[in-house]
């Protein structure tokens, strides 16, 4: 069978799209490993400076760990951005050369509908719902790509408390915020941080990075060990108009926190944006990756809400 020269283009476009997809979305996939392994690392390898520490080990098995956890399914998002869209690309160029054809010599001429058989009227059907599926999954791509810019990064998928010995304790995660004023249920979502403990310095260092925006910020918080206990680890901190407890439990591996106002009499706490309605609050140390799509959920137009609501999303 000869081809025509549609065909051959169709041929020539589908191989170059295998080839281009497939390397984008490869070197996309070790981007997105990369920058975020690099970021673990520095988080944890500032904390590791700050707690005078010379053993970078763990550093490097967390950005092997994060790197691994990033390329898992490389492969697989590779073919299926390389194979998948080429036979929805061939229908829509069908689908569109038809459109063509039709504007041209006009409907009933280039879709003689009662002179088609059945099956032929199925798969006019079928060409017309595929275009439809086509446009909403058009608009379902730039809804999302708006989401992007709204949720930029991912959160880690990781809570680890680690107890190294009697005397070290290495913890990291994402913090959330629970408060009774509108729109305190999350504090500072886009956050990771790790917290190192060094019994026999008394010490426990907060290394904390958090994007506010398009600014990434990063902020060191040296924790008031007030007791340690094989048990538990309980830090306290104290701020001009406010006071918090926190509590690193040894034996389930929940970190928590409370806070609650002090001096709210004084002038400068009356002004404090903290002081409308909220006396207390509280804290804890989550899996970043829930608390990520949980913002990707919350950011969604409403478009985009109801047609992912309809496979449970």
């Amino acid at each position: 069978m000869r081809l025509s020269g549609w065909q051959k283009l169709g041929i020539a476009l589908s191989i170059l799209w295998g080839i281009a997809a497939a390397i984008h979305t490869h070197r996309a996939d070790v981007h997105r490993a990369e920058v975020f392994s690099k970021f673990a690392y520095k988080v944890c390898s500032d904390s590791k400076m700050l707690a005078k520490e010379a053993d970078f080990s763990r550093c490097d098995r967390e950005k092997a760990n994060h790197i691994a956890t990033w390329m898992k399914d490389s492969n697989e998002n590779v073919a299926l951005a390389a194979l998948v869209p080429i036979p929805f690309g061939w229908l829509a160029g069908f689908i569109l050369l038809y459109f063509w054809r039709i504007q041209v010599a006009g409907f009933r001429v280039a879709v003689p509908w009662s002179g088609l058989s059945r099956p032929k009227k199925g798969f006019a059907i079928f060409c017309f719902a595929a275009a439809a599926a086509g446009l909403l999954f058009a608009s379902m791509t730039v809804m999302n790509l708006y989401v992007d810019t709204q949720v930029p990064v991912a959160l880690s998928p990781f809570l680890d408390v680690i107890k190294t010995g009697d005397d070290l304790v290495h913890v990291s995660g994402t913090w959330t915020r629970q408060g009774a004023s509108e729109g305190s249920a999350m504090g500072e979502p886009l956050q990771t941080s790790t917290i190192d403990c060094n019994r026999t310095e008394n010490r426990c260092t907060e290394a904390k990075a958090s994007l506010a925006g398009n600014v990434l910020t990063s902020e060191v918080v040296e924790h008031d060990v007030q007791s340690w206990t094989s048990e538990a680890i309980v830090l306290k901190d104290t701020f001009p108009c406010a006071e918090e407890i926190y509590t690193i439990d040894l034996n389930t591996k929940a970190v928590s926190g409370a806070g609650h106002r002090i001096n709210s009499d004084t002038s400068l706490c009356m002004l404090s944006p903290a002081a409308a309605g909220e006396t207390d609050w509280g804290y804890r140390l989550e899996n970043g990756f829930p608390v990520y799509w949980d913002l990707r959920k919350k950011a969604r137009p409403w478009p985009l809400r109801v047609i992912q609501s309809l496979f449970g999303n």
